[in-house]
């Protein structure tokens, strides 16, 4: 059906974009003191540190370690640079980051309609998009300044255009898709979970064709060479940084995987299902998607066991087109993600987001699996978009009642803790913060200066906790020793060290002289040597 020149499902996934957008520009103003605080805090400073120090892409660099330089050994900044450069013609606002977060979301969910459309068709290709509109995981990664948005869209992107030149030769397509692919990989290395459905899909097409020439097989080494080679180039760069300044951070380093820790000890955590659980069930996909993405799991989309003669530009004809397994081989590569990664993963959620676009398309495939069976057995024309329409509103309903726990404000002490030191502490001075979430650098972000999270960050050493009074007594004199001038502690953990740490808590009042005290947190300016003897 056209209207006006343009089909239907023109104007309808126009809608899915619509709905999109307006539900990921909820709280769009809100500082970055929701769920992600930690993350975000982080994107946003090297965002900061690339607008007012060094546009050098290459030397991301965060401002929680000291007076700096503070360069991590970090994924490819797409997100933050792009920020950045914005920041330029908006001015530096949390909103700015958020936007771009959004608009890779968006992109996303076009590059996975385009893929489905390519491997399945044309009818699961729109549920899929409209699953991934209103998932709750998607919408709320797909607001936060954080890389995995742009992640996965460029990955999707580059899947898409790899199944259009397997089915068409065309090799332009296989170079944008190495091209888009590798920026995918940079952005952030878990993209190279796809490479498992990427692998399935390239044997199911090219092994239905009848002829199969040894220069498609030269060009998808090529491919795969062009895609991979920047990504292994970075990140040896990445570990070099990683290696050279304090406090020695890569991304995704540590002992939150299976062989740092070994299988008997995560399994004596239950291999991490109950956090699993907590996440899937509450936020990312909630009950409603888990239940249609097992219902649909087992069945094969009938339309894509269909054949389709396509002669392609090397004069090859393709038997059949369509990859029906793809989405559970997609599935499978994050199953095996999570049995090497499953500490890293459930510490940091955000991860998960790279099998969203698999569980939208399953999701997706069972809604038109029931919405066909109810217009059968009903006789009626308008069941399938009936039942489309009232599973999407039930997923989206169900999630923004468990995304109401996303949105909460955590971190609003720090970052009132943050803006207050902005304004006592000079520019060139160092703080010392004790944010809500310990370890957590926002307050320190919005303070605008340079300085450390307490207890300090050290390598392969845990800094999410309150030490003991004799080791907290050592580790603010070293950061005094460094040149700290302010310590600022939200009232929560100033109430819990009073009463847990009374040692440490004296040396402060004998070593700092307090400055600012409210409802919600304590400033001290901290004394020098001299000053603490008179």
């Amino acid at each position: 059906m056209k209207i006006r020149g343009f089909h239907i499902t023109t104007y309808l996934f126009i809608a899915i974009l619509i709905i999109a957008t307006l539900l990921r520009l909820k709280c769009f103003n809100q500082p970055l003191v929701d769920a992600f605080s930690w993350r975000q805090s982080s994107t946003a400073m090297m965002a900061d540190n690339f607008y007012r120090r060094n546009w050098n892409i290459f030397y991301p660099e965060v401002n929680w370690i000291g007076p700096g330089p503070g360069y991590q050994g970090r994924e490819f900044q797409t997100v933050s640079y792009i920020s950045a450069l914005l920041y330029i013609v908006a001015g530096q606002y949390d909103w700015v980051g958020r936007g771009v977060a959004v608009l890779f979301g968006l992109w996303g969910i076009f590059a996975l309609y385009k893929l489905v459309k390519r491997v399945w068709d044309k009818e699961h290709a729109l549920i899929s998009a409209a699953v991934m509109a209103v998932l709750p995981g998607s919408i709320f990664i797909e607001r936060s300044f954080l890389p995995d948005p742009a992640m996965v869209a460029l990955v999707v992107t580059s899947f898409w255009l790899l199944v259009v030149y397997l089915q068409t030769g065309r090799w332009p397509y296989l170079l944008l898709a190495s091209l888009i692919g590798a920026w995918g990989f940079l952005t952030k290395i878990p993209g190279l979970i796809v490479g498992l459905p990427m692998a399935y899909t390239m044997l199911t097409i090219l092994g239905r064709q009848r002829i199969l020439k040894a220069k498609t097989l030269v060009a998808l080494g090529l491919f795969a060479l062009l895609a991979l080679i920047p990504v292994i180039a970075y990140y040896l760069w990445a570990r070099h940084l990683a290696l050279s300044y304090p406090p020695y951070h890569f991304a995704g380093g540590g002992a939150n995987w299976l062989w740092n820790a070994g299988l008997e000890q995560w399994l004596s955590y239950d291999y991490f299902l109950p956090d699993l659980r907590h996440h899937f069930t509450i936020w990312l996909w909630t009950p409603p998607v888990i239940m249609l993405a097992l219902i649909g799991l087992p069945f094969r989309p009938r339309r894509a066991a269909a054949r389709r003669e396509i002669v392609n530009d090397q004069g090859v004809i393709n038997g059949s087109v369509q990859a029906p397994w793809l989405f559970h081989w997609w599935l499978l590569a994050g199953v095996i993600y999570y049995l090497m990664g499953a500490k890293e993963l459930v510490g940091n959620p955000w991860n998960f987001h790279i099998i969203n676009p698999a569980a939208a398309a399953l999701v997706g495939h069972t809604i038109l699996l029931i919405g066909s069976f109810t217009a059968r057995s009903l006789r009626w024309p308008l069941a399938l978009f009936t039942t489309t329409i009232l599973l999407l509103l039930i997923i989206g309903m169900v999630g923004q009642i468990g995304l109401r726990w996303m949105y909460k404000s955590y971190a609003k002490e720090s970052y009132q803790l943050g803006l207050a030191l902005r304004e006592i502490a000079l520019p060139d001075d160092l703080v010392v913060t004790v944010a809500n979430d310990i370890g957590d650098p926002v307050a320190i972000y919005y303070s605008q200066r340079r300085g450390w999270v307490f207890p300090p960050a050290e390598p392969e050493k845990a800094w999410d906790y309150l030490p003991d009074d004799d080791e907290a007594i050592r580790l603010f004199e070293e950061l005094c020793t460094q040149g700290a001038d302010w310590l600022g502690i939200v009232n929560e953990h100033y109430n819990e060290l009073l009463e847990n740490n009374p040692k440490f808590m004296k040396h402060i009042e004998r070593t700092c002289e307090l400055k600012q005290e409210s409802s919600k947190w304590v400033i001290y300016h901290i004394l020098t040597s001299e000053d603490v003897t008179k």
